[in-house]
């Protein structure tokens, strides 16, 4: 062992143990998930400073740059060597059997980051205390060709082995104060203080789709659409035994026995908290289980002309006679459609062409909004093994719509 390694061994020792903590973190701790020979490349370059995961990953690599230049005493070596490090890890998560995580550019972007600050670091710390710094001119040829082949290497693996997929956000981020203050607003409104926060995260949108407010409680789930607000997903209870989690609505103290009774106390419900629901829509109730065990769903839609609006009220109704699941969707402003000219038939047949000849169900016509105007679509349901999705076939041009459509409810609601 030279003596160089003998001056500086808790250096050594260090960064031996950080490369070991990053190893096993993100390559020994196996995934349910099967290779997926993906990496996400993320357009938006400031979203990892607002994720959990992406500060995570910046402060996973801040020690092994300050114990690397402590012990090599060279800066430009080890800074290249933690971002070889972060590429390698990240094409093994996406291609090595036995790890089978998601390959991510916004991991390698904040890798880069945390090395690059932990050589800074060491820099500074070093020369604060007039240590010796080994220059870098001297290793200037070997070092060109180790990382030079190693980066190659990593181009070679991509292009023969990975296919990239460009999104816009691929992390839930930490949500900012308001965004917290207004998702307490939306659920006082439906729950009063009947609830309890525990974190509120950000899903920026995807393919026109709105972005998402996660918002996690004690007992239960919520999403909400944002910065519109305009669509509030709530679960507060998901058993057949009622709990303290579902919410009592006011002035009903009896358990329900059938339909009609669930309907009845969600009407009391809506007409308190959502009374736009009731205006000029048609309601029906229904039960939610084999045997009604986890109460009754009950929801309002509203048609013009054949086309089902984009309001959206579910209320599910448990046994105990309290609400546990709720949909909401309340669009302001009128929905104005253009001129429908492809019927069912035909937006069946071309659902069908677009799937490959799957198998689909009837359609439903539908008003969604479409980057800021309101469209007239077919959803069509088609099955793909034990999957059913809806394909989205505009009426006027008969074309698919790729783009993300809002959920239009929920899960144990047949359509309308």
């Amino acid at each position: 062992m030279s003596k160089r390694y003998l001056q500086r061994p808790w250096s050594y020792a260090g960064l031996a143990a950080v490369l070991a903590a990053e190893l096993s973190v993100t390559l020994f701790f196996p995934s349910p998930k099967s290779v997926s020979g993906q990496c996400v490349l993320n357009r938006n370059y400031g979203e990892s400073f607002a994720t959990e995961q992406g500060l995570l990953n910046l402060a996973m690599f801040v020690p092994i740059g300050f114990f690397g230049v402590l012990a090599v005493r060279r800066v430009l070596p080890v800074f290249l060597g933690g971002a070889l490090l972060s590429v390698v890890t990240e094409l093994c998560q996406a291609l090595a059997p036995w790890v089978g995580r998601s390959c991510d550019s916004s991991d390698v972007q904040m890798n880069v980051l945390g090395a690059g600050l932990g050589t800074l670091a060491a820099w500074a710390s070093i020369r604060a205390t007039r240590g010796e710094l080994l220059p870098s001119q001297a290793a200037l040829k070997p070092m060109a060709i180790i990382f030079g082949a190693g980066f190659l290497a990593c181009a070679v693996v991509w292009k023969a082995w990975i296919t990239p997929l460009i999104l816009d956000s691929t992390s839930l981020q930490i949500a900012s104060g308001d965004e917290k203050s207004q998702a307490r607003q939306v659920l006082a409104t439906a729950f009063d203080d009947h609830f309890e926060i525990a974190n509120v995260q950000l899903q920026s949108g995807q393919n026109g789709a709105s972005d998402m407010l996660f918002i996690t409680l004690e007992t239960g789930f919520a999403e909400l659409s944002w910065p519109d607000k305009e669509q509030l997903t709530v679960s507060l209870e998901s058993s057949s035994r009622p709990g303290p989690g579902s919410f009592p609505v006011t002035g009903s103290s009896s358990a329900p026995k059938n339909a009609d009774d669930a309907l009845r106390i969600a009407k009391r419900y809506a007409k308190e908290r959502f009374p736009w629901g009731l205006e000029d829509s048609h309601v029906k109730a229904f039960p939610v289980g084999d045997e009604a065990e986890f109460g009754w769903m009950v929801s309002w839609r509203s048609r013009v002309d054949g086309v089902l609006m984009p309001m959206r009220l579910d209320v599910q109704i448990n046994r105990a006679g309290r609400v546990s699941q709720l949909l909401t969707r309340h669009a302001e402003g009128s929905v104005t459609l253009p001129p429908r000219r492809v019927g069912e038939k035909q937006a069946l047949a071309t659902a069908s062409k677009y799937s490959r000849g799957a198998e689909t169900g009837p359609g439903n016509l539908l008003a969604i909004r479409r980057e800021g105007e309101w469209r007239a679509q077919w959803a069509v349901p088609v099955r793909a093994g034990d999957d059913v999705y809806p394909v989205y076939v505009d009426a006027e041009t008969g074309k698919v719509d790729e783009r993300a459509s809002p959920t239009q409810g929920l899960p144990s609601t047949p359509p309308s």
